[in-house]
């Protein structure tokens, strides 16, 4: 018999190995086999991977479904983890914000009146009620909340954060002259049942200090004190 060449025998493997060929196609081959060691390599490999049984072959592919389930699974348990801590770190930076807003920014701690000090009360020469006040504890104040109440007193409340700054000059609204124009504040707050103004106090009004009463005769200012408005009359 006419030697066969290592192709033809290669395409008959499979042909081979499920064994649907001749009795004399399967005789060729083991003739090729018994003396070609590449061919007869080829068949046991094709007995390893290919000759397994159906039960193994179902049961290495549900392991895979399984271990695709469980991949999937945890892409989706990253991903929910990635977004709560997402919202997580979102939540912890708006609280760190609104906590320093609230501590160095919100003018929410009135100051206390035995560290304001009023000096200079005094009228000017148009009839204005000039004054100097001065926090003592030499802390910033940030901001004067006016307010009235219902039996003519006029209020101005110097407030500040909860966490107070120390002054970067001695100006500003801890240190100052300042004044009240009583005709300016009966006309804001003219409104049906107000009385105008009876009195003027500096400071909150459960602890106020009394700068103006009605019928009280304030002296002259000065003319010093005078010059700390003397453009009042231009703006």
């Amino acid at each position: 018999m006419n030697k066969i060449s290592c192709d033809v025998i290669k395409d008959l493997l499979p042909l081979y190995y499920d064994d649907i060929c001749s009795e004399a196609t399967k005789e060729m081959v083991d003739e090729h086999i018994a003396v070609c060691v590449d061919c007869k390599m080829i068949l046991d490999k094709m007995n390893d991977s290919i000759g397994l049984p159906f039960e193994t072959i179902e049961k290495n592919k549900l392991e895979g479904s399984g271990l695709k389930s469980i991949h999937s699974k945890w892409n989706r348990t990253k991903s929910v983890a990635f977004a709560k801590g997402l919202i997580l770190a979102a939540g912890i930076c708006t609280a760190l914000y609104l906590g320093y807003v609230g501590l160095f920014q919100w003018n929410v701690t009135k100051v206390p009146a035995d560290v304001i000090k009023i000096t200079n009360v005094s009228q000017l020469k148009d009839g204005k009620i000039a004054y100097h006040v001065k926090m003592t504890d030499g802390y910033n104040v940030n901001q004067i909340n006016f307010n009235f109440d219902d039996s003519g007193n006029f209020y101005m409340t110097p407030v500040r954060p909860i966490i107070k700054s120390k002054k970067f000059a001695d100006i500003g609204l801890a240190n100052m002259y300042d004044f009240v124009d009583l005709k300016q504040v009966n006309g804001n707050q003219n409104k049906p049942g107000k009385e105008d103004i009876q009195a003027v106090y500096y400071g909150s009004p459960k602890d106020p200090i009394l700068i103006w009463k009605k019928g009280m005769e304030l002296p002259a200012a000065s003319d010093a004190m005078e010059s700390q408005f003397v453009n009042l009359d231009l703006e």
